[in-house]
């Protein structure tokens, strides 16, 4: 289980310097309400604070920007045939084997339902 809901200093946007927020809107947004800032806070406020004693909140943001960046999840994808696609679909763990594969790690996975083709 990851530390979570730790004591420390909350969130605000403006410790974040500009090009780390332009550079986590590519690597870290909220995919499901698209309010990048309140995602981010919940995620600093929420597991970030507990590793204040070694991270700051720059630094935190800074190592999620990393580990985005050293695993590219769209080519590991895309490498294993799994690309967007009108028609095809694939099984929870057609998606996992190969991330799994390549970063050494499980993923914890959520289906968004696609609102436009209800």
């Amino acid at each position: 289980t990851m530390p979570s809901n730790c004591n420390g200093t909350q969130f605000k946007m403006q410790n974040l310097f500009p090009y780390l927020r332009s550079r986590l809107k590519m690597s870290w947004p909220d995919v499901e309400s698209g309010n990048d800032t309140k995602f981010w806070e919940g995620e600093w406020n929420k597991h970030g604070t507990c590793s204040e004693r070694i991270l700051n909140i720059m630094q935190y943001f800074q190592r999620s920007q990393a580990m985005w960046k050293s695993h590219n999840i769209t080519e590991i994808l895309k490498n294993a045939s799994i690309v967007p696609h009108p028609t095809q679909t694939w099984k929870y763990s057609d998606i996992v084997s190969p991330i799994k594969s390549a970063t050494g790690r499980t993923p914890l996975l959520r289906c968004k339902q696609d609102k436009s083709t209800q």
